[in-house]
């Protein structure tokens, strides 16, 4: 099972973006005459590239429980933190960000804790004027119960579509991506903190091939950065950049075989990834990334 960018995307998805299935028009008026400061709209083909992977639900409750650590709420951003975020930008990296906390709890079955995260993103729902997507009393249900993970997925991938629509509707666009680079940043984080605490080669691996997610991060940046934060952003990883350069991966393909997986047939990747570095590039790889994060998320 290879860590990618769906792994990531998949607790931000269930969290952050289930709701009721209704839009609610009488909240779209007020937040729709936002004056762009940049005119940049994303296609469909970037955002949906990212997405189009999404994991069997499983899949990230199997890779936070396999590093065999127990939860340590200080590898979340502080909850208070989202009064802090007065930038449109951070607002919505810690958007993401938060929604990737908010999952690590209720996987950890934190229950709470639940409802202090809850407030940080609602809080955010609010300054980024997309609240009228945002069912409180939905998510604070769902966020009690793990047990329905599939609908959860199903029910969250379209309500991100609709608040990127949303978005990109109302040039606001790169505030879609940055949702989704918060995103990944919180999960590549936890992924860190893990490392630090177990050093087992299993999550020694997954790091070493976010150098396929990071890459991808950062080609998204370069076609951004006519916007300023998004110029200072690829400058910041840049460093982070020549870092993974320095991890060489090969895979060796094979075919995929069908798996009874919960009584459904599904098709198992079958193919192995190479990866050639020495344990101090992934060292640097993790004191760097995590320098970066935590002075966004305004973290001591």
């Amino acid at each position: 099972m290879k860590f990618t960018i769906k792994n990531l995307l998949i607790i931000n998805c269930v969290f952050l973006f289930s709701c009721a299935d209704g839009e609610k028009k009488e909240n779209v008026d007020s937040a729709v005459n936002l004056p762009p400061d940049a005119n940049v709209r994303i296609s469909h083909e970037v955002l949906d590239e990212m997405m189009q992977s999404l994991p069997q639900p499983i899949e990230m409750a199997q890779i936070i429980s396999s590093s065999k650590t127990d939860m340590n709420k200080d590898v979340l951003i502080p909850s208070d933190n989202a009064d802090k975020y007065e930038d449109k930008y951070i607002q919505a990296l810690a958007f993401g960000a938060y929604g990737v906390d908010l999952g690590y709890i209720n996987l950890n079955n934190k229950t709470l804790y639940v409802m202090e995260y809850l407030g940080s993103i609602r809080t955010l729902a609010d300054k980024l004027n997309v609240k009228q997507f945002f069912d409180f009393s939905t998510l604070s249900e769902l966020a009690k119960n793990r047990s329905n993970s599939d609908s959860l997925i199903r029910l969250s991938t379209g309500n991100f579509n609709k608040i990127d629509q949303f978005l990109r509707e109302h040039n606001r666009g790169e505030l879609s991506a940055l949702i989704l680079i918060g995103a990944w940043m919180e999960g590549m984080n936890m992924f860190c903190e893990i490392y630090k605490n177990t050093k087992s080669d299993d999550i020694t691996k997954r790091l070493g091939e976010q150098k396929v997610l990071f890459d991808n991060v950062y080609l998204l940046l370069g076609k951004l950065n006519k916007i300023d934060f998004y110029k200072k952003l690829e400058k910041n990883f840049s460093a982070l950049k020549s870092d993974y350069e320095k991890i060489k991966i090969s895979y060796n393909y094979k075919e995929p075989i069908m798996k009874e997986v919960n009584g459904q047939l599904v098709l198992k990747d079958q193919t192995e990834t190479k990866l050639d570095f020495v344990e101090q590039d992934i060292i640097n790889i993790v004191k760097e990334f995590q320098s970066i994060r935590n002075n966004y998320f305004i973290i001591k």
